[in-house]
């Protein structure tokens, strides 16, 4: 794996464990502030993912179209 992978990985652990843990309290206790956590740590998940997918995407683009 590239270090850039094992970056995007620790961005995506270092959002997806406290949306578990908050979303986990949030079913314990009911209460709404726990549930916005978890949320706000769920968006964070989805962005890195979402981000790593494209820049990984076009640096593949981009290194063929250069080795064209």
């Amino acid at each position: 794996m590239t270090p850039f992978l094992w970056i995007a990985l620790a961005l995506l652990l270092l959002n997806a464990v406290p949306a578990l843990v908050s979303f986990a309290l949030y079913l314990g206790s009911g209460s709404a502030v726990w549930l916005e956590r978890a949320l706000r740590f769920y968006r964070w998940s989805v962005l890195v993912v979402l981000i790593s997918f494209n820049i990984t995407i076009f640096k593949h683009i981009i290194v063929t179209i250069i080795n064209w």
